[in-house]
């Protein structure tokens, strides 16, 4: 036999830093970092990444509107997250993960949709029915369903792994090494503040309980005095599907968009419109959005359209000059709050001006619909008071509306940025809730439930709906997952490319559920109006209770 020779191969770092990292990174060094984090394209490659980020956001519309879907796409979310596990599996015994693909593995697999998922999971043990997936014998109860046991088990077998995920990187055991330890502290576990990207979501939620709770205890306070004298039924706005009529009895059930354009529409009877009053609950209703920071602000931006169009979409019905006038002042103010924020000046954002102004007009309709026998005076009051003090607190909020401000004092995040993209300032929500039950339930102290709330809150409020409980909550996600990343592979393998094609499928899937829907239907979903239906002929596209966290 002849001699084979093996040649040496040099690279010299000089010469060509890409050639040079990938010949370093078949075994890179443990004792140092200095050449940075290499990257793991079987977890973390960029064909990963949006496959999931395609498959998990669409499976959280299907958990909340679409019904019939929730088997399929079941599945399709599973194939994608098990995919996620085994690559990290695999790697993490061939010694190739490093702490920061964990810690990439456990953000990206807690996506909201998984959480949700998993929620639904643990409380089917209790109720069966409850478990997000229509099983395909429809003859036997879903308690003896084989089908239903065994996803419920895949479900329970994601979140275990989630479980022991975390556990491995934050509790060193011997046993389980992963790979360039010496970039731990640097693009591992210091990246923590990654995996609790909930946390400001449930701290301005928790304070929004408080705030509503504190505006509820007074109002509380102030009825149950010996001299309050219970106000007399009001006429209120009745919708189509619950009477033919308007009628004086007090109604529990009054939306919150409904009370909102009777209230404006009673104090500004030629300034406002329908064009206007759309744009106005529009941008209210998005302001429960992450807001996108960078040059400038997103909501400011949005705002500012939404309100020129409504503004000046309708010609106004009398005192043409006036009116005109008037809004052109209400243009060149929200202008002017745009150029304050841009100039980096702290200022409350256009939306929550919007709200402010809901807020104010809701006091002063409160003084003239009440008496001094009951809310004239305190109702209004509590309003401007409650107004002030949120929207001014909302201003400071994205200080803990950021992820990246719960990292380690002194650390440097991997892009070099102590400020994520997308910070969460959602405070002013509430006090449209605050308003719209102080007038229109509290005076009456009668107790409205929960399931009068739910209906009242999400009837017109679409796009709230789907801003708070499905497009903000995975805005703040994908944020986190990608941030989680610092290797930011774009190579692709041929799993990534099987897993694009998998998310492309789902995406075809709503594509066509979608186009089946009635141009109302989207119109109300995008005006605020009632869905075009009786409730005794349900259309296939509505969901009579709402999904994701709200049943």
């Amino acid at each position: 036999m002849s001699n084979v020779t093996h040649p040496d191969l040099i690279f010299k770092q000089a010469a060509d830093k890409a050639q040079y990292f990938k010949a370093f990174c078949v075994s890179p060094a443990e004792d140092h970092c200095n050449l940075g984090l290499c990257p793991n394209t079987d977890v973390t490659g960029i064909g990963q990444q949006v496959s999931i980020y395609i498959t998990t956001f669409i499976y959280a519309m299907v958990l909340a509107y679409i019904p019939w879907l929730h088997r399929p796409m079941f599945y399709a979310h599973m194939s994608v997250l098990y995919s996620l596990y085994i690559a990290a599996l695999v790697s993490m015994l061939k010694g190739e993960l490093t702490n920061a693909d964990g810690i990439f593995v456990v953000v990206t697999a807690g996506s909201p949709a998984s959480i949700y998922l998993w929620y639904l999971t643990f409380r089917s043990f209790w109720n069966i029915n409850v478990f997000p997936i229509e099983h395909a014998d429809k003859s036997v109860p879903a308690s003896k369903s084989l089908e239903v046991q065994v996803t419920r088990a895949i479900s329970v077998g994601s979140f275990l792994f989630e479980v022991v995920m975390i556990c491995l990187l934050f509790i060193p055991i011997k046993s389980i090494k992963f790979s360039q330890p010496a970039c731990n502290k640097e693009f591992g576990t210091a990246l923590w503040y990654n995996v609790a990207w909930e946390l400001p979501v449930a701290i301005q939620s928790a304070a929004m309980l408080v705030l509503f709770l504190i505006a509820f205890g007074l109002t509380r306070l102030w009825t149950s005095r010996r001299a309050y004298e219970v106000p007399a039924p009001m006429l209120q706005p009745i919708s189509k599907d619950i009477e033919d009529k308007p009628t004086t009895e007090r109604k529990d059930n009054i939306d919150i968009v409904s009370w909102t354009e009777k209230v404006l529409f009673d104090c500004y009877p030629n300034f406002m419109n329908r064009s206007l009053f759309v744009c106005l609950i529009a941008v209210v209703q998005l302001s429960a959005l992450p807001d996108f920071e960078y040059l400038v602000n997103s909501k400011d931006c949005l705002t500012l359209i939404l309100i020129t169009f409504g503004l000046f979409r309708e010609m106004p019905r009398t005192s043409r000059g006036k009116i005109f006038a008037l809004r052109i002042c209400v243009f060149l103010f929200f202008a002017g709050v745009w150029v304050t924020r841009f100039v980096q000046i702290l200022f409350p954002n256009s939306a929550d001006w919007v709200i402010f102004f809901v807020g104010c007009t809701s006091a002063g309709w409160s003084w003239s619909h009440f008496s001094t026998a009951n809310m004239k005076v305190f109702l209004p009051t509590l309003l401007v008071l409650f107004s002030m003090i949120i929207t001014v607190a909302n201003i400071f909020i994205p200080v803990i509306g950021d992820p990246k401000s719960f990292s380690n004092p002194g650390f440097t995040p991997p892009d070099g940025s102590d400020f994520s993209f997308f910070s969460l300032d959602i405070l002013t929500v509430i006090l449209w809730v605050i308003c719209w039950l102080g007038t229109s339930n509290w005076p009456w102290t009668k107790t409205l439930t929960w399931d009068k709330f739910n209906r009242a809150i999400w009837r017109r409020a679409h796009l709230l709906k789907f801003c708070w409980i499905i497009l903000g909550p995975h805005i703040l996600w994908i944020q986190a997952s990608n941030n989680s990343n610092p290797s930011r592979s774009t190579d692709m393998t041929f799993g990534q490319i099987f897993a694009l094609i998998v998310s492309i499928v789902t995406v075809l899937t709503l594509l066509d559920e979608a186009r089946e829907m009635k141009k109302e239907m989207w119109a109300a979903f995008f005006q605020s109006d009632l869905m075009p239906y009786e409730e005794k002929e349900q259309p296939k596209h509505y969901v009579p209770r709402p999904g994701l966290g709200m049943s």
